[in-house]
């Protein structure tokens, strides 16, 4: 707004600069002309010339006229911008309470292989619970895979998390991973939006998380299947607060360091224990 005022001030001020030498030149020309000697013929063109005075003032209204149109239609496009910010924050925040509300329909539950191997109070985990159960699953597939000295590659980790924690449960952790990733993919796609607006937002859907969950969707962007959500969350840095220990260990071979970056802290790292103290059971 302020380099548009300046902007017409300095180009009325040039209109008046310009007028008034033209108006010294003719007076000194007139001067010079008609001297002490009045004459007719040469008073009339003389006095003509002031109609020079009409094309000042024309010149600052027309300057005037722009500037109102540029003032004008800066101050629509801030009010669209605030009328669009608006309904964008109020459809992020709608969707942010529709992703709280699908994960707690979330299930899932161990694989027999599982729990051949570790007691649990209770076979199936709901809402926040299940991440923590899919986490569990993950976590034991991959020591499994380790321990027969098999490399997890990209494409090995992919194929281990899709075969034995999302295909087993994909009705429930599919369409819970499919609204974060519609909600991210909006914030990135808006036009209106800053970047340091786009990082609050998807700031916020970060904070609604758990580690597990954090590592399970990191699981879950590696397959095909998860379209692009694999350049959301390396965007978001999804994965600043993902679990600790060897599937985090194994993520951080397949997405660059500023996915995790944040994590860094003075504090001892928490050790991994296999049983953690939030249970839930069905």
């Amino acid at each position: 707004m302020g380099k548009i005022i300046a902007g017409v001030a300095v180009f009325a001020v040039f209109v008046i600069v310009c007028w008034f030498g033209w108006a010294f030149n003719s007076v000194a020309i007139a001067h010079w002309a008609l001297g002490t000697i009045f004459i007719p013929t040469q008073a009339g063109p003389w006095g003509d010339s002031f109609g020079a005075f009409n094309a000042l003032f024309g010149a600052l209204g027309f300057t005037a006229v722009v500037g109102t149109f540029l003032l004008q239609g800066r101050a629509l496009r801030v009010q669209q911008r605030d009328q669009h910010r608006q309904r964008f924050e109020d459809n992020f925040f709608q969707l942010l309470a529709v992703i709280r509300e699908n994960r707690e329909d979330v299930r899932f539950g161990y694989s027999k292989d599982y729990l051949a191997k570790h007691k649990v109070t209770s076979h199936r985990r709901r809402g926040h619970f299940a991440f923590q159960a899919a986490h569990r699953e993950m976590l034991y597939w991959v020591r499994e895979e380790k321990l027969a000295g098999k490399d997890l590659d990209h494409e090995a980790l992919a194929a281990l998390y899709a075969k034995k924690v999302h295909f087993r449960f994909e009705s429930t952790l599919g369409a819970c991973f499919r609204l974060v990733y519609e909600t991210l993919d909006r914030v990135n796609r808006d036009k209106f939006l800053s970047d340091d607006e786009k990082v609050e937002f998807g700031n916020l859907v970060r904070g609604q998380m758990t580690s597990f969950e954090a590592t399970i969707a990191g699981c879950n962007a590696l397959n095909d299947f998860a379209k692009d959500f694999k350049r959301l969350v390396i965007q978001f840095r999804l994965l600043k607060y993902a679990k600790a220990g060897d599937v985090y260990h194994e993520l951080t071979k397949h997405y660059p360091p500023q996915t995790f970056q944040g994590r860094e802290t003075s504090r001892p790292p928490v050790p991994e224990v296999d049983d953690d103290l939030d249970e839930d059971e069905d």
